[in-house]
């Protein structure tokens, strides 16, 4: 079967073994792959073309137990995986293609096979059914839905943060629902995250996360770390924070931050700056190279200026 985008909403995806994307727009496949890993509740396994035709030519045990369901992602096939599709393991396959089109061979195949479906994935506008489909486990009242439907419906990506933040704010009252409008954080919302951080102010900072994007994660780990750095320069003056140097210290501090910065040590000890200095660290590595999501993200956070 071959359907277009919107239609994959009102199509039962459960009596397929084989998908096949194909198109130009890459956001579009992202959004197919997402609704298909949620309808199959099931994590993704990602395979090359080269691994799959390899082990098609394997035979499995008749003594070998039957496997949880899979759902298993492989991009960029060409024709070679037609000749191939009844000999490899069970699962749910997701195929892909970028250069395959509406007459191609591939799209023929898996539009045409009653075991397949051939999803075309071309520049498409958010569309209501996803995004009920996307905002369904959360309670949302339907003037909220209608302004977030209306400010992501060409932003498909800025929408999951969003409801990301909401998941994690849970209960989100009309006052906040301007602070969810927004795509992206500021310079101000960022030192203003910060601040909150220095002085432990728990609810400011749960507040300003909700600010926060994927994109500001890092730019935000590294305000931080020069701020503590900063703050860890200040630690022989806790005792008397009226005494500091300022013009002494080995990083400037802005006269109107000073006052700032004096507060702050009363809420840290030595012990803590260093230990959240590494912490902020290790969670930029995380933020880099594990994948860290924002939720994640924000819960370390709090976490740690919560000790």
């Amino acid at each position: 079967m071959k359907i277009t985008f919107p239609a994959l909403f009102k199509t039962d995806v459960q009596k397929y073994k084989f998908f096949f994307i194909y198109g130009n727009d890459l956001v579009v496949f992202e959004r197919c792959i997402i609704f298909l890993n949620k309808k199959f509740s099931c994590s993704i396994e990602e395979k090359s073309e080269k691994d799959i035709l390899a082990d098609s030519g394997l035979q499995r045990s008749l003594f070998e137990e039957n496997e949880k369901k899979s759902l298993i992602l492989v991009s960029h096939v060409s024709d070679k995986i037609i000749n191939h599709l009844d000999q490899i393991a069970e699962g749910i396959y997701i195929f892909t293609s970028e250069k395959a089109r509406a007459q191609s061979k591939l799209v023929t195949y898996f539009g045409s096979s009653s075991r397949s479906l051939a999803i075309s994935a071309y520049a498409s506008l958010l569309i209501p059914a996803e995004f009920e489909f996307l905002a369904g486990d959360l309670n949302l009242s339907a003037s909220f839905k209608g302004l977030l439907f209306k400010a992501y419906q060409n932003d498909y990506m800025g929408l999951l943060d969003t409801l990301e933040k909401i998941k994690l704010y849970g209960d989100v009252p009309e006052s906040m629902y301007a602070s969810f409008l927004k795509s992206q954080a500021t310079e101000d919302d960022l030192n203003v995250l910060v601040h909150g951080v220095l002085l432990k102010n728990l609810k400011k900072v749960s507040e300003q996360l909700l600010m926060v994007s994927p994109s500001d994660i890092i730019s935000f780990l590294r305000i931080l770390t020069h701020s503590f750095q900063i703050l860890y320069s200040m630690m022989p003056f806790k005792k008397n924070p009226q005494a500091i140097a300022w013009q002494n210290l080995p990083t400037f501090v802005f006269f109107k931050d000073q006052p700032l910065y004096q507060s702050a040590l009363s809420h840290w000890s030595v012990e803590q700056v260093v230990s959240f200095l590494e912490a902020l660290l290790k969670l930029e590595y995380k933020v880099k190279y594990e994948r860290l999501t924002l939720s994640q993200f924000s819960q370390e956070i709090m976490r740690e200026i919560s000790i």
